[in-house]
């Protein structure tokens, strides 16, 4: 499908975005987002507000999200003519989630360029990564779908920001305590709040939009949760194998992130010497002394224990295991084309 569909799928997108979260506003954007009419706004001051999104958009992003939420929507026979803006529901909030994301984590690169606090500052940063969350809402009041069907997606949305932001929370609290390393279970939980809950949105909203029985859009939903889950866990050990694009090898032990392969090692008795190292890793960032060599030290001990193949094995199982459930429902154009989106991107993350 995937060749011809995906690239008209993607222009849509792009073109949804740059009218959803203009670069350039103007009043008439700015009353509709707002819900009133009578503003008395400079539009260069707006335009401001939306240029940290911008440079993070421009520097581009896979998009899949956007592109789950069509297939979702296709696969039970919609075709709402408002769905391609309606795409902004699930890119925005992941786009702002990554603005601010940076910023807890102390990150200095993403996307291939500076964190985007580092080129506007923090303030706006923050201002413009929380607006991304809430800013495409006004969609659904727009849509052209009856008021049931709109309180069944800003219901799922809601509750995606809310497990999006258990899932931070989460991640914070353990990237902040070195000794604090959580069970797979509990870290599989947070993949699923942080994770996981975009890409169960964008399937969810797809099949919303499109009229679907809610016990059938939250079944996709969960196939796309555990993708979502799978891709994580796929990305946190190239991360420390190859490095992920955009970013330094082993970036997240600097930032002190407990992926599974380090708490699959931790488990294999590698513990206390993990902790000494993320320590290590920790204060020498804080002095500005290079960390390159203790960082290959870490990921040379995770790669002798057997962690890093065990949490790729673990990845690569739970993405086999929601393709096989994917294939539940009716084959066709929606169904395969979310197999061959599932296989464009593991190919980019097989070791």
């Amino acid at each position: 499908m995937i060749s011809q569909d995906y690239t008209k799928h993607l222009a849509d997108v792009e073109e949804a975005l740059a009218r959803v979260f203009p670069s350039r506003t103007d009043l008439a954007w700015a009353r509709e987002v707002a819900g009133q009419q009578d503003l008395a706004l400079r539009t260069q001051n707006l335009d401001r507000i939306n240029e940290p999104g911008w440079e993070l958009l421009r520097r581009g992003g896979k998009r899949w999200r956007p592109l789950v939420m069509i297939l979702s929507h296709e696969m039970f026979g919609g075709s709402l003519p408002a769905l391609s803006d309606l795409t902004a529901l699930v890119e925005l909030p992941h786009n702002g989630s990554l603005i601010v994301d940076d910023i807890e984590d102390k990150a200095d690169q993403r996307r291939g360029g500076p964190a985007i606090h580092l080129v506007h500052g923090i303030d706006l940063a923050i201002n413009t990564g929380n607006f991304l969350y809430f800013e495409p809402t006004y969609l659904i009041e727009r849509s052209g779908l009856d008021e049931t069907l709109q309180f069944r997606m800003m219901k799922s949305y809601l509750r995606a920001m809310r497990r999006l932001h258990f899932g931070q929370g989460l991640d914070i609290v353990w990237h902040n305590d070195h000794e604090d390393l959580p069970a797979e279970e509990e870290y599989l939980q947070m993949c699923r709040f942080k994770t996981g809950a975009l890409s169960r949105l964008a399937a969810e909203l797809g099949a919303v939009s499109a009229g679907a029985e809610e016990a059938e859009g939250e079944r996709l939903g969960g196939v796309w949760e555990d993708i979502g889950v799978g891709f994580q866990i796929l990305d946190d050990v190239k991360n420390l194998s190859s490095g992920n694009p955009g970013k330094r090898r082993g970036d997240d032990l600097v930032e002190g992130k407990k992926s599974l392969p380090l708490l699959l090692h931790a488990a294999r008795g590698g513990q206390r010497d993990l902790v000494a190292l993320l320590k290590q890793i920790s204060s020498a960032a804080d002095s500005s002394v290079p960390v390159e060599a203790l960082i290959d030290q870490t990921i040379a001990s995770m790669e002798a224990s057997g962690a890093l193949d065990a949490a790729y094995q673990k990845g690569q199982a739970l993405l086999e295991g929601a393709r096989s459930r994917l294939r539940e429902w009716p084959s066709g154009a929606p169904r395969d084309g979310m197999e061959a989106l599932i296989d464009s991107f593991w190919e980019g993350l097989r070791r």
